[in-house]
């Protein structure tokens, strides 16, 4: 196993991975490089800090990613990687770790993730032209990531079984955090969700079994929380527990917590909401019969007694 250092060693962060073999390092020192495709397994590719290596320029791939990771175990880590005309990061891969990397002013989204298993922790998503995260594949994970001013959702959870833990969304242009048409068994918890020009956190139509516990969600634009839900998709068994909502809603466009006509068998529980527009929890059609309130610390709903 080497270590391999850009540009020293290899003009490009390229040709320093078609020179590896799985398990090498590759070390990118201060100063802008052009974008790259992970084809060897297990590689760790670093920088010397966010804003100091910068990925920039030529893209990995003709689509226009920055980064494209194909290959399973890779670890990227301190960088940032600004400019391409489609996503930032595309993730194809598996089991990989991504640590305190900015994705920025990119054409689509900061991260796209097409893998399963993957880990990331501490990066930063700003001003890309639509998600700041968006993942298609199953089971990843996203820790402790600051997703702002971006002009789609700050979070897109466009598949199953994924966490997104810790994490920050603010004035994104869109939600804040976005779980897709018939996505399930996905865990939201500890987030910050403020000063988004949409929902804090939105389930879309038929989003089953996730759980939205324990985030702050402040200064919305609509709704702090809603469950969105069609007549031909019921959107069902979702647990909204302990969640503090305030000040959402003054664009006459949602509550704090809004229910839709057909979700059912939610169970809404133990949340602390107020100064939210029109209501602090408000619910439309039979959807107060067809869900569970319990201990919901609020001034107002619609209809009345839903707040403990």
């Amino acid at each position: 196993m080497a270590i391999r250092v850009v540009p020293t060693e290899f003009a490009t962060v390229q040709a320093a991975i078609d020179a590896a073999v799985a398990g090498d390092s590759i070390q990118i020192l201060a100063g802008t490089f052009d974008g790259f495709e992970v084809t060897k397994e297990r590689l760790k590719i670093f920088g010397c800090g966010i804003r100091k290596t910068i990925i920039a320029g030529t893209p990995a791939n003709i689509s226009g990613d920055g980064v494209l990771v194909s290959a399973n175990q890779t670890i990227l880590q301190d960088f940032t990687v600004q400019g391409f005309d489609l996503n930032g990061n595309n993730v194809s891969s598996n089991n990989n770790v991504i640590v305190n990397v900015e994705s920025s002013f990119n054409g689509d989204n900061g991260f796209e993730f097409f893998g399963e298993k993957n880990l990331i922790i501490n990066c930063l998503l700003l001003l890309n032209s639509v998600q700041g995260i968006e993942t298609t594949g199953d089971r990843n994970f996203i820790i402790k990531c600051e997703s702002t001013q971006n002009k789609g959702e700050g979070f897109e959870i466009d598949s199953d079984c994924n966490k997104l833990i810790k994490s920050l969304a603010k004035e994104n242009f869109a939600d804040g955090i976005d779980i897709d048409d018939e996505r399930s068994f996905n865990t939201i918890f500890g987030n910050t969700s403020i000063k988004n020009k949409g929902d804090g956190i939105e389930f879309d139509d038929d989003a089953d079994f996730n759980n939205v516990i324990a985030n702050l969600i402040c200064n919305n634009g609509q709704s702090g929380i809603e469950i969105e839900a069609l007549d031909d998709e019921i959107t069902s068994r979702n647990v909204i527990d302990s969640n503090i909502i305030r000040n959402n809603g003054p664009e006459d466009d949602g509550s704090g917590i809004l229910i839709r006509n057909f979700a059912r068998n939610n169970s809404i529980r133990f949340n602390k909401l107020k100064d939210n527009t029109p209501f602090d929890i408000e619910t439309q059609g039979d959807s107060a019969d067809e869900n569970t309130f319990d201990g919901n610390i609020c001034e107002n709903s619609s209809p009345p007694n839903l707040c403990t």
